[in-house]
C-alpha cells in the first residue's frame, strides 16, 4: 500500500468512494475538519442548517482526538502511518447517510461511554460525546465507536474511529450501479488495502465469493452483498454499500484479533 499524503477531493464522497484526509494531530485540527465538512456537505447540497449543526459535531471529535487520544502529544510513528485520519463516505440504508468519522491509532480502553452517560455538573470537559449523540439524534442519524485501521500512510495501523452519520435529503443522491464482478473486485482491492489477507476471490456467473477468514466470507450478486462473520450472523447491504461493507468487515476482523491477543495473554 503506497504512501497518501494531501487532500482528496470532496467529489470523491457523492460519487460512492471513501474520501480520506490527515488530521493535523493539534489544535488546529478542529478548524481542519469544519472546513472538510462543509466542502463535502457542498458537493452533496446539504441545507446549510444541517452543515453547521454537522461541523459542530465534528470539531468535538477532532478536538476529543488531540486532547484526550493523545494526551496532546503527537504519536511517534513513520511519516503519516497511525496519526490521525478524517474519513468521509455515504452509507446506504433504507435512506442515504453521508459518515464522518475520526481514526486514531491510540490504544483502546475497552468500552467507550454512549453519549449518554453524562459527566458530574460541575466537570469542566468531558461532554464532546453528549454534543454529539444530540446533534445525530436531532437528524435521525447515530453515532459509535469501533476498533478499524487506518486508510492512509505506509500501512494499515491498528487504532480506532469514532463516528457519526448525517442522513441525506431524498433526492439528492443516485446510487450508482455495477456488476457484481466488479462490485466483488472493488471489494477485494480495498480490504487488500486495509491489509487484510490473504484473499481468496472466487467469481462466477453473476456472483462471486471472496475469503475474507476462516468463518468470514463475503457473497456479491447483482443488486446485493451479503457477509458472514464469527458471532454476528449474516447480514445483507445494497451492491453499492460497499465502502460501508468493508469498513464493518474490518472491524470484525479487528475485534477478533483484539480477543485473540486477550485470550493469549491469559493463558
Amino acid at each position: 500500500m503506497g504512501t497518501v499524503i494531501g487532500v482528496v477531493d470532496p467529489k470523491v464522497v457523492p460519487a460512492g468512494g471513501c474520501a480520506a484526509w490527515p488530521l493535523p494531530p493539534g489544535p488546529t485540527g478542529a478548524g481542519f475538519a469544519r472546513g472538510v465538512l462543509k466542502a463535502v456537505f457542498a458537493e452533496l447540497r446539504m441545507p446549510d442548517v444541517t452543515t453547521y449543526d454537522a461541523a459542530v459535531a465534528l470539531s468535538e471529535l477532532a478536538t476529543n482526538v488531540h486532547v484526550h487520544a493523545y494526551g496532546r502529544q503527537v504519536p511517534a510513528y513513520p511519516p503519516m502511518a497511525g496519526l490521525p485520519e478524517l474519513w468521509a463516505y455515504i452509507r446506504w440504508r433504507a435512506r442515504p447517510e453521508v459518515v464522518f468519522a475520526v481514526y486514531d491509532s491510540a490504544p483502546w480502553h475497552g468500552p467507550v461511554p454512549n453519549g449518554r452517560l453524562r459527566p458530574p455538573p460541575d466537570a469542566e470537559g468531558g461532554r464532546g460525546f453528549e454534543v454529539v449523540d444530540a446533534l445525530t439524534v436531532e437528524y435521525g442519524g447515530e453515532w459509535g465507536v469501533h476498533r478499524t485501521r487506518s486508510r492512509l500512510g505506509a500501512g494499515p495501523v491498528p487504532g480506532k474511529a469514532v463516528s457519526f452519520t448525517v442522513p441525506v435529503p431524498a433526492g439528492l443522491l443516485t446510487p450508482c450501479g455495477s456488476t457484481a464482478r466488479r462490485t466483488a473486485e472493488e471489494i477485494h482491492a480495498l480490504l487488500a488495502a486495509r491489509g487484510l489477507g490473504p484473499l481468496q476471490l472466487s467469481i462466477g456467473y453473476g456472483m462471486a465469493v471472496i475469503c475474507v477468514r476462516a468463518g468470514m466470507h463475503v457473497w456479491v450478486r447483482n443488486g446485493s452483498i451479503t457477509y458472514r462473520a464469527p458471532g454476528l450472523g449474516t447480514v445483507r447491504h445494497p451492491s453499492h454499500d460497499r465502502v460501508d461493507v468493508v469498513e464493518r468487515i474490518v472491524g470484525h476482523c479487528a475485534d477478533l484479533d483484539a480477543a485473540d491477543a486477550s485470550d493469549r495473554r491469559h493463558r
